[in-house]
Formats: structure tokens, C-alpha cells, sequence
């Protein structure tokens, strides 16, 4: 089954959600994408755009390897770089393997549809094994950039770069690792993948995806961090020159589900937007036409003391219009292939895979042929991609609604 509403090409690979940003009006995500078959490999970025984040508008692919350049071996995960006299991209490029990965910028034409010849602009420091995803960030009117790395001691970390002179980063040191204060607690890595800086409701929240070499990706962490310069004290001066520091106070799940992962966080004049991958429940299978998909837009808020997060109430109404949908009563019921279920209590359980399920209390269910994503409210949201329908039991004497999506 394929989805119908959640963005992903016509065919081929889609993995991590690259380079958000709004544009001329029109929201662009660019993601990682093997145009030539619904496997991992030969990486480019794909690249949409949409006005109510439900519609995509499907451009041709924006670039893809060099051949003999710095990225012949995949155009890996990146962000667009806000701030600059002209549209950039950096992002990871591999040439033989993930040890190998630099930081390439590419230059935009104006609609973003054409890009240039990628540069080097950062190599990994000593004692890095391998370094990948760039999160370019402001910090005391100064340019940084957050790089996810694994170290040679075997410890997961974050390395910052002073990335003041876009063309040419300057290392700075190790500004996160995984056996410091709270960072020890997460669960255990061998590299922080797809670091996301951002603010939401004036906490500071740092956004992790956790590899490890061999398991499936995930899971994706959320980790209040202290990185106010106000707190530097007497030295304060002295410290801002020498850039930020990460200092963990609290974390947990972004995500409870068993499929997401790699998210990537946008701001604009509301509260920060992300949006993560959703990959295949049977990956790497060539009897399909595409792998994976992307989730559906997500509001960040922070509720107490946690991260939670809704469907953008831009995308919600484009989705559902004007119906109201209709109740449902208590009973098994299977859900359509694409749809929206509101629920007081329930659960959800996969038709093809009983372990595969989910107790519901007052949560907003979305449906769309294999995918499921759940947000309770007052939690984390759960995403899963299973290979049946997805059946809803709602208990005696309660009732739920249900809506039909065009």
C-alpha cells in the first residue's frame, strides 16, 4: 500500500527531510532521495514545494553526486542556511563511506531550483571518526554550526564550528557528548544523527536522532539545554568568544512510534514546525516502487515540562475541509485508507501484526494506507508503518468520530 497524503516521490527512495524553509511563499522540503530505485543508494536531495503543506508540488531533483567532487558518493543530510545575501545549502557529502563525509555548501538561483557545484567548507577535526549533518544556527550575532558525530573512543558527541565565514567553518571544539551530566542518561548511540537547535515557548530544545551501527534508526530525543550566555557570569565575555556551550537539563521521546526518525525543525512566525521520515516496515524491498515517506507537518509545544506536538492547523484544514465527519460507536471497526479519527479511549492495532498497537486516550488519529500517526493530547506522538489496515476498538458506552479525507 502506498500513501496517498503524506509527501514522498512517484517512485524511488526517500529517506531525511533536508533543508525546510519558507520561500517566496511557499514552503520547500528538500529530502534524501535515490531516484533510481526505492533502495539506499547514489543519494541526491528530491525537492517539493506546497502553499498549505498538503498539496506538494513535485520539482525535478535539485542535485545529486559530483563525479569526482567532494559528494560522489551522496548528497547526505543538510540544512538551508538562513541569513545570506543568497539561497545555500550545506549538507554532508560522502565520497566512499560515512568516515569519509565533509561539509559541502551549494549556492541557489533565486527560485531555488538550480544549485551549483558543491565546496568544502568543514573536514572532521582529529579524533572524530565519522561527522555528518550540519545544523547551521545564530547565537550572540555570531554564525555556528552543530555537526553529529562519533568519536574515536566510541562516544556519540556534537562538534561546533564557527561558521562566521560561510565558505570556510572553523573548528571549535566538542560541544556535547554522550557521558556527560544527562546526555549519559539517553539511551546508547554510536553517533547523534540530524542535530536541530530551536526555541518553543522560550525553552531552548535540542532534537537528536540516535544511531547505532546495525539496529534499526532510532530513537529520536528531545533535550532541554541551557546555552544562555547570561549565565556565564563574571567570564561572560571571555566564554561568548569562545562560543556556546550545551549544558542538558531534561530529556525524553519526540516520538514513542517505531517508525520515525531523522527530523527536521523550521521556525517561522508561529511556533517551530518539524517534520521527520517515516520509513518502510520491509526496507530496501526492489518489488516496490518507492521506500519511505515523510510525515505529516508538526507544531511544537512545550507542555509540562516535555515537548509535545500537533498536526499544523494549516495542513489539518486543508486536509479535512469543512465536514465534521461522523461518530462512531464502540466495536471493532477498520479504518479507511485515509482518514481521521478523533477517540476518548481505544486502541489501535495493526490488522497484519497484533504487536504492533497502541492504547489511546483522547488522541488524533490520521490514517493513510499503511501509515498511522497517533497524537494524544499532552504527549508524544507515535508513528508506525505497518503492512495491513489499522483497526480501532473504541470501549463500551464511549463514542469517537470519524472523517473520510479526500
Amino acid at each position: 500500500m502506498l500513501s496517498s497524503y503524506h509527501l514522498r516521490p512517484a517512485s524511488g527512495w526517500i529517506n531525511d527531510p533536508n533543508g525546510l524553509t519558507f520561500h517566496d511563499g511557499r514552503w520547500h522540503v528538500f529530502y534524501q532521495h535515490n531516484p533510481a530505485g526505492p533502495v539506499h543508494g547514489d543519494i541526491h536531495w528530491g525537492h517539493a514545494s506546497s502553499v498549505d503543506l498538503v498539496v506538494w508540488e513535485h520539482h525535478p531533483v535539485a542535485f545529486g553526486p559530483q563525479t569526482g567532487g567532494p559528494d560522489a558518493g551522496g548528497c547526505w543530510s543538510g540544512v538551508f542556511v538562513p541569513g545570506l545575501d543568497r539561497p545555500a545549502v550545506v549538507y554532508s557529502g560522502v565520497v566512499a563511506s560515512a568516515a569519509d563525509a565533509t561539509v559541502c555548501l551549494r549556492w541557489g538561483s533565486p527560485d531555488l531550483l538550480s544549485w551549483g557545484a558543491p565546496q568544502v567548507v568543514a573536514e572532521p577535526p582529529p579524533g572524530v571518526r565519522e561527522m555528518r549533518d550540519p545544523f547551521v544556527f545564530d547565537w550572540e550575532a555570531r554564525r555556528f554550526a552543530l555537526v553529529g558525530a562519533g568519536l574515536h573512543d566510541g562516544t556519540a558527541a556534537l562538534l561546533l564550528f564557527d561558521a562566521s565565514e560561510i565558505t570556510a567553518w572553523r573548528y571549535v571544539g566538542v560541544v556535547a557528548r554522550a557521558d556527560a551530566p544527562v546526555f549519559r542518561t539517553l539511551p546508547p548511540s554510536d553517533v547523534w544523527e540530524c542535530p536541530q537547535l530551536c526555541s518553543v515557548d522560550g525553552v531552548t530544545v535540542l532534537i537528536l536522532s540516535l544511531c547505532t551501527h546495525g539496529a534499526p534508526p532510532g530513537p529520536v530525543v528531545w533535550v532541554a539545554v541551557d546555552i544562555d550566555a547570561a549565565s556565564y557570569g563574571a567570564d561572560r565575555r571571555v566564554r561568548v568568544e569562545a562560543g556556546p556551550q550545551l549544558a542538558a537539563i531534561a530529556w525524553g521521546l519526540v516520538d514513542t512510534g517505531p517508525n520515525f526518525y531523522a527530523p527536521q525543525v523550521m521556525t517561522d512566525d508561529e511556533e517551530p514546525m518539524l517534520i521527520g521520515w517515516i520509513p518502510s516496515r520491509t526496507p530496501h524491498d526492489p518489488d516496490v516502487p518507492v521506500a519511505g515517506c515523510l510525515t505529516l507537518p508538526r507544531r511544537l509545544a512545550w507542555q509540562d515540562g516535555a515537548l509535545v506536538s500537533r498536526i499544523d492547523s494549516v495542513a489539518a484544514q486543508a486536509l479535512t475541509g469543512s465536514g465534521a465527519g461522523q461518530e462512531v460507536g464502540s466495536g471493532r471497526h477498520t479504518l479507511p485508507g485515509a482518514a481521521r479519527a478523533d477517540v476518548p479511549a481505544g486502541r489501535l492495532t495493526s490488522s497484519s501484526d497484533p504487536a504492533l498497537s497502541l492504547q489511546l486516550t483522547d488522541a488524533e488519529v490520521w490514517v493513510d494506507a499503511d501509515v498511522v500517526e497517533v497524537y494524544p493530547a499532552g504527549g508524544p506522538a507515535w508513528t508506525a508503518r505497518g503492512t495491513g489496515e489499522w483497526l480501532l476498538e473504541i470501549p463500551e458506552d464511549l463514542t469517537g468520530t470519524l472523517q473520510l479525507l479526500v
